[in-house]
């Protein structure tokens, strides 16, 4: 199996020219490109994620991901949607998920499968409630980031051929380039979260704006949350596969835009999800 090096004490490896870089991201793009126009995955963010991997891949080992690989990462995170969606008492089609799990069960991904499941399990039943002060949110906050280290790191040992799970959710703060992806992770959390505050609140959804009362203060926690998840946070920060960079870099200033519009005063009755929501 390959391993993701440098998860101890930050990813030190030599980076490739931004030039090199860019031209692997693009023929990895053209390679999943099909993808989009698949059902599975369901949305082009999940596409990308692909993307996003085999890129990595391809830097470190000279190895693309197999075109049996890319589709059971399709399947899996599709699978994982779906999953998150019983946990946020969402509807669901039973039948969906069971044919979605037999087929990665049936690719040989069940010990992953299991493994995720179980340690979800354990995050999903201690989420936090929503509603409350500054610690309360902190709570929320570190609950969300455990969710996605959670599953990005399953992704990552299933594309990266990990040998553990444990070493693939160290990779997410050691890991240079996972790293980064798990900052872009929140950073579309965030804008997630902004755009469903009210479906969110009324189902008591633990949220980055659901956590904290008022609405202003909580908008006011989220955008010093946003601000974190940027490519100068944690040990790996800096030096990792330019197009990785790049995309974290655009996503930030994305996201710092759509909360500051989420706490306009004037904007923000005009933001679906936070219309009458402001008390």
């Amino acid at each position: 199996m390959l391993r993701l090096t440098g998860t101890a004490r930050g990813d030190t490896r030599a980076r490739p020219a931004p030039l090199r870089a860019g031209l692997v991201s693009h023929t990895c793009l053209l390679r999943s490109l099909p993808l989009f126009f698949n059902r599975s995955p369901g949305t082009p963010l999940r596409v990308l994620c692909i993307v996003a991997f085999d890129t990595i891949r391809v830097v470190r080992y000279g190895q693309p991901l197999s075109r049996q690989r890319r589709k059971e990462l399709a399947t899996f995170l599709d699978f994982q949607a779906c999953t998150n969606a019983v946990w946020d008492r969402k509807p669901l089609g039973a039948a969906e998920y069971k044919a979605l799990r037999h087929r990665l069960e049936k690719a040989g991904l069940g010990s992953w499968i299991q493994e995720y499941l179980s340690r979800l399990c354990v995050l999903e039943t201690r989420r936090p409630f929503v509603g409350g002060d500054r610690r309360r949110f902190d709570d929320v906050r570190s609950y969300r980031e455990a969710v996605a280290r959670l599953s990005l790191a399953t992704i990552a040992a299933i594309a990266l051929d990990v040998e553990c799970l444990e070493d693939a959710i160290r990779s997410t703060y050691c890991d240079r380039d996972v790293a980064a992806l798990f900052r872009m992770a929140m950073q579309c959390q965030i804008i997630d979260d902004v755009v469903d505050y009210r479906e969110d609140l009324s189902a008591g959804l633990p949220s980055f704006l659901t956590a904290s009362a008022p609405l202003p203060q909580a908008i006011a926690l989220t955008a010093e949350a946003a601000r974190s998840y940027t490519s100068s946070r944690g040990p790996s920060a800096g030096g990792g596969v330019f197009p990785l960079e790049a995309a974290l870099y655009f996503l930030t200033e994305v996201t710092k835009l759509v909360v500051a519009v989420a706490g306009s005063g004037e904007v923000r009755k005009s933001i679906p999800g936070l219309k009458g929501c402001e008390r």
